[in-house]
């Protein structure tokens, strides 16, 4: 009997093992049991992660999925990782670091005090624009994660270092941004994170931490809040069907578009405005429990979005805030379009929210924005008057950027990212707040041989009194110049960021030929104290020498904005006379605006005048 009962079991054995082999064919892995698996997650407090989410909603997991919300933040895995870790030493400020790989894991081998290291990459940050790396300093998986120097920049394809990204002045330090991730990054680029900080009983306590996230990167219930309610209801055919046919917002999930306005703001703003606890004494408890906002709510209660007029809590560091903002209160970094948009009269005065020309889950994911939202029909799908007849309006040209809503009402003024980008803060330009403020005006963004005076003038033609000349510029620069000019050679480093990026613009309201002037000037700001300004600068150099045929593109590739002082000054004063040989049979006549004298050559006498009035407040603000 016994006998038997085993050859009963050893067919029994045999039956179900070929029967679970082909189930898990059939069925492939269970997602989010993988899922759920992964390094530093941690699936609790009411979250399920996006791979529950894509049974019922495929087509939106999908359209998610390519977003760079995603890919937020990832394990160095494969096509995770966007660097070259060739083996090719890199240089910078004096020193060398070598990316490599090495039995499938990615590597840099860095200098510091006792010659060199090596540091192993644990987290990738970042996968649209740049990507950074940081390593795993702590002794477990969730304990500290620290930034490492060098980031890849995608546009550019190459190593930069942190210190020539940021907006700074050059600074040999190749440690001054290694900053923690847990306490840091981890609460924007990740759904529901939880740092759980723990400071030692030492005099001078040391800190570690414990981290989880409900998943790596931006998922779907960053935005629509935790989902395990929603799963376990939806696992009845009868609530599906139900909430088929009932268009209400349920109870149980968030959508953005369902809710009230400050509540829909909130889902974006919870990441896209730069905040504090609100009280600021509950920071001791966001880092040890994470934040305690949720979507469907307003950050009311939760956060304060900072401001011009925030009280600093650096006592070494007076403006920490107030460097982020220009003088009458708009933002110039990126991070602060919620502070922007709900300082603008659109949402003041109506329904507007992010998602009036925002989307998730259709639309370029370059800004997440449906085509024709990034021209006039982000705006006319509201003023309708405007559309039908937009000379009225503009006294622009329809088919040029001078009748573009977004280039006078949301011009580029806006540091992030090593570039420039459009401000939030919806409104009318004005010469005289502009330029008294320290900050760019749309007009002069566009007309850039134009100086302030001009603008107020053309503004008071069509637009009345109200709009006055400016009295003088905060930098003391001239106000006869061309408003591009004295920005980019007397403004603080941000002003001059944002006109070096503008000299270069191709939808400028000038022909190639009327601004060539800009070649020589903002040659000069290839030797601008912060490297950033100086990158910005050769980025749209090169954008001239292209537009212009002027053939410096081989100099222009040459020049290396981290090399030293000395080398930048050779190379600049001799790009200076390619130039200006160049540009004469290239060029319109020199206006005295433009600093350019008849025979084309810079007026250097005029430009190290206004290089003297630049501010000696050094801004020093990383992202």
């Amino acid at each position: 009997m016994l006998a038997v009962r085993a050859l009963l079991l050893s067919a029994a054995l045999f039956v179900v093992a070929p029967l679970a082999a082909w189930l898990a064919l059939a069925f492939g892995p269970d997602p989010v049991a993988l899922q759920a698996a992964q390094p530093l997650r941690e699936l609790e407090r009411d979250y399920e992660g996006s791979a529950s989410c894509e049974a019922c909603h495929p087509a939106q997991h999908a359209s998610w999925a390519r977003t760079f919300h995603a890919t937020m933040t990832q394990l160095p895995r494969g096509a995770a990782v966007l660097g070259k870790f060739d083996g090719q030493p890199v240089a910078f400020y004096g020193r060398s670091a070598t990316p490599f790989e090495r039995d499938g894991e990615f590597w840099m081998r860095l200098p510091d005090a006792r010659g060199e290291r090596e540091a192993r990459v644990a987290l990738c940050v970042g996968s649209n624009r740049y990507q950074q790396y940081f390593e795993l300093a702590g002794a477990a998986l969730g304990d500290t994660y620290v930034r490492l120097p060098l980031l890849w920049h995608v546009g550019e394809q190459r190593w930069m270092h942190l210190n020539g990204v940021f907006l700074e002045p050059d600074n040999p330090d190749w440690s001054v941004h290694a900053s923690s991730w847990n306490d840091n990054c981890v609460f924007c680029h990740n759904t529901a994170p939880v740092p759980r900080l723990a400071l030692s009983s030492e005099a001078v306590p040391s800190k570690s931490f414990d981290t989880t996230v409900a998943e790596l990167g931006i998922a779907c219930e960053a935005c629509h809040g935790p989902g395990e309610r929603h799963v376990a209801r939806m696992a009845s055919p009868v609530e599906r069907y139900r909430a088929h046919l009932d268009d209400a917002p349920s109870s149980d999930i968030v959508h953005p578009a369902k809710v009230g306005q400050m509540e829909s703001l909130a889902v974006c703003g919870q990441c896209h405005s730069q905040r504090l606890p609100e009280p600021l004494e509950r920071i001791t408890e966001f880092l040890e429990q994470g934040a305690s906002f949720r979507p469907g709510s307003a950050l009311a209660g939760h956060v304060r979005p900072i401001t011009r007029d925030t009280p600093p809590i650096d006592a070494h560091n007076g403006r920490i805030f107030s460097d982020r903002f220009w003088r009458d209160g708009s933002a110039r970094l990126s991070a602060y379009e919620y502070l922007g948009v709900t300082q603008s009269p659109c949402m003041q005065s109506s329904a507007f929210t992010c998602g009036s020309c925002h989307v998730m889950h259709s639309g370029d994911v370059h800004g997440n924005i449906e085509p024709d939202k990034r021209g006039d029909a982000a705006c006319t799908q509201c003023h309708e008057d405007i559309a039908r007849d937009p000379r009225a309006h503009t006294h622009h040209d329809p088919a040029r950027s001078g009748s573009r809503c977004l280039e006078c009402h949301m011009p580029r003024m806006v540091y992030g990212i090593l570039d420039i980008h459009r401000s939030h803060r919806i409104e009318v330009p004005d010469p005289k707040r502009d330029i008294e403020a320290g900050r760019p005006n749309a007009c002069t963004s566009c007309h850039l041989d134009r100086g302030a005076a001009w603008a107020a003038e053309s503004m008071r033609a069509w637009w009345g009194e109200r709009f006055a000349a400016p009295s003088s510029r905060p930098d003391g620069a001239p106000l006869e110049l061309a408003d591009s000019i004295a920005s980019l050679h007397s403004g603080d480093a941000v002003l001059r960021a944002v006109y070096a990026k503008q000299l270069g613009r191709a939808d400028a309201a000038l022909g190639a030929r009327q601004k060539a002037f800009a070649v020589s000037n903002l040659i000069v700001a290839l030797g601008d104290g912060y490297p950033s300004i100086r990158g910005i600068a050769r980025r749209s150099l090169r954008a001239l020498d292209a537009e212009l045929g002027l053939g410096l593109a081989a100099e222009l590739e040459g020049f290396d904005v981290f090399s030293s002082v000395d080398e930048r000054r050779t190379r600049l004063l001799a790009l200076l006379k390619r130039a200006q040989q160049a540009l004469r049979s290239r060029s319109d006549a020199a206006r005295p605006e433009t600093l350019l004298d008849a025979n084309l050559a810079l007026d250097l006498e005029r430009v190290t005048q206004l290089l003297n009035l630049q501010s000696d407040h050094v801004i020093s603000i990383g992202e």
